[in-house]
């Protein structure tokens, strides 16, 4: 991950439990290369930001699709999730 670019170590202590299931995620999606652990927790991190951070666009949209309790019945997606979020069209 460092390869010459501007890095910053982040030193977090984690329940051992949280962070054994977190390594065998990690090892899973990312494998077992050098560098898999701190590209999972960039990625985790940015997509994290990118949700909270006012991102417009589809990613909105389908963010708030996934933290409601709207149920889809095969109708526009995008213009069911503005009805129910008040958004005008």
């Amino acid at each position: 991950m460092g390869g010459g670019r501007d890095v910053e170590v982040i030193k977090v202590e984690l329940p051992r439990d949280l962070a054994e299931r977190f390594r065998r995620y990690v090892a899973v999606k990312y494998g077992l290369r050098r560098g898999s652990l701190s590209r999972a927790i960039a990625d985790l991190i940015a997509r994290e930001l990118a949700l909270h951070g006012g991102v417009g666009g589809i990613d909105a949209i389908v963010g708030l699709g996934l933290q409601s309790d709207y149920q889809w019945g095969g109708e526009d997606i995008i213009e069911a999730l503005r009805r129910r979020a008040h958004v005008p069209g």
